[in-house]
């Protein structure tokens, strides 16, 4: 059946309009209804609304949906002509309906199963209690155990344990991605109280303690997952078993005849066992996620207490980007500061005393003496750190399909760039290199770099230049 086959096509449209707050609590005030009376009357349903939401009913404008049922304006005027008609708005969109008393023109409200479930959602979803966590592993084992002292309830006792293991899976990976969901809401929390009210009182209290504790603890896996998996080997070897669960499937009329109850109920076992068998890996992989986010939870919050956050240590973090564009280029238009200064009766003046400058006596030159072996084991260190292959492959690049190529068409984009260059000279003087390096007098300034001027001729095109 599909969804709008089952619910009104209007049923959503109040979770949507202008009112929508207002029309949500209706609907917890209508659940409080239901969870207080058998029988609700809708005077006193209506009177329930009253009490609980005059402010909000008197305040609201309900001129679309008097127009929507025809109603006259002055019925709306009074709080008890908008409750009857919040009332009649919520009829019109399916969720409630009115019947008539037996005998009498008495109104009562029934309230449709998909309506009531709906509303429960909404309320969970608004509330901040912590859910509880359901024992499903244990309840799994105390199932399948209580059908040894119970064999006429063998099949609902393997339902009970496929549900429940059905409703693990689900926690656990609700689990998962809870805890996936908070990890990513750390670079959201802008200060250090924000981070502990997260990690402790949410996370702690809602994770932690309601499921993830009592995963390791009480209801644990390992705990059960041999007692539970000897039962359900055990009737997967017993003939008579299966037929007797299935025996009581049709008795239950559950399954329609005997092969498709066996088909159903070895289904069931197989589910329940494979996923005992592969659960683990998926506990693991919460822990995993679990240790991830309490990691990067304590890291933010070391960070956040450590990082100063005064002047000073703004402009620190900021001059440690200046070196990109986008930082530099905003920095340049809006630092934009003056000296500015002035002189009146009390400023202290002090003349500037001026003295002859002279030559003072000049330093001697001292030679350097070169040490070959310190030079040779500078230029092996070199080697190991800029391979030939390396530097073949910076002046390759350098060519750019040309067959020469001198220093002043180079661009310098680093101290990597410049070191390689200077090697790339001194490997065109050997004869395996691919190419071979004129020197010219003097050096070009290159992007900050004083370099040699040099032409870089590669060696085939010169073969071939002479051959022609």
């Amino acid at each position: 059946m599909k969804l709008f086959e089952r619910i009104p096509d209007k049923f959503f449209s109040i979770l949507s309009s202008s009112k929508k707050e207002l029309y949500v609590e209706a609907l917890f005030v209508l659940r409080q209804a239901f969870k207080t009376e058998l029988v609700i009357r809708r005077e006193n349903l209506t009177a329930m609304l009253m009490d609980s939401l005059e402010s909000s009913i008197l305040q609201a404008d309900f001129s679309e949906e008097a127009e929507e049922t025809g109603e006259e304006r002055a019925d709306m005027d009074g709080i008890s002509g908008k409750a009857h008609l919040l009332l009649r708005k919520l009829k019109a969109t399916g969720w409630l309906e009115v019947e008539y008393e037996r005998d009498s023109f008495d109104e009562n409200i029934t309230i449709p199963d998909y309506a009531i479930e709906v509303i429960e959602l909404l309320h969970d979803l608004s509330s901040e209690r912590v859910k509880e966590y359901n024992s499903y592993v244990y309840a799994t084992y105390a199932a399948l155990q209580n059908s040894r002292e119970n064999p006429d309830y063998l099949y609902q006792a393997l339902q009970a344990a496929y549900q429940n293991t059905v409703k693990l899976v689900d926690e656990l990976k609700l689990l998962f991605n809870n805890i996936k969901r908070y990890h990513q809401r750390i670079t959201d929390q802008l200060n250090v109280n924000d981070l502990l009210a997260e990690h402790f009182d949410r996370y702690k209290e809602q994770v932690v303690d309601t499921i993830y504790y009592p995963l390791k603890t009480i209801d644990s896996v390992p705990r059960f997952k041999y007692a539970i998996l000897s039962v359900l080997n055990g009737w997967l070897l017993d003939d008579k078993m299966i037929s007797d669960i299935v025996q009581q499937g049709i008795g239950r009329h559950i399954f329609p005849d005997e092969e498709n109850g066996k088909e159903e109920v070895l289904s069931m076992i197989n589910s329940i066992a494979d996923t005992y068998d592969s659960i683990e890996v998926m506990i693991t992989d919460i822990d995993r996620k679990h240790v991830e986010y309490t990691s990067a939870s304590i890291d933010r919050i070391r960070y956040m207490m450590n990082a100063d956050r005064s002047a000073k240590g703004k402009l620190v973090e900021l001059l440690k980007h200046a070196g990109e564009k986008e930082i530099f280029s905003e920095m340049n238009r809006a630092a934009q500061a003056y000296r500015h200064s002035f002189m009146d009766m009390q400023s202290l003046y002090d003349r500037v005393k001026r003295t002859v400058k002279t030559e003072g006596k000049p330093l001697p030159l001292q030679e350097r003496e070169e040490n070959p072996d310190l030079v040779q084991s500078f230029l092996s260190d070199v080697r190991k750190q800029y391979s030939n292959q390396k530097i073949d492959d910076y002046i390759e690049g350098c060519f750019q399909g040309q067959p020469e190529f001198s220093t002043e068409d180079l661009m310098m984009e680093g101290p990597e760039d410049f070191i390689l260059f200077l090697l790339g000279t001194l490997r065109g003087r050997e004869k395996s290199a691919g190419y071979r390096v004129e020197f010219g007098e003097g050096n070009v300034d290159c992007q900050g770099y004083s370099l040699p001027r040099t032409r870089f001729v590669k060696k085939k095109t010169e073969r071939v230049e002479k051959h022609v």
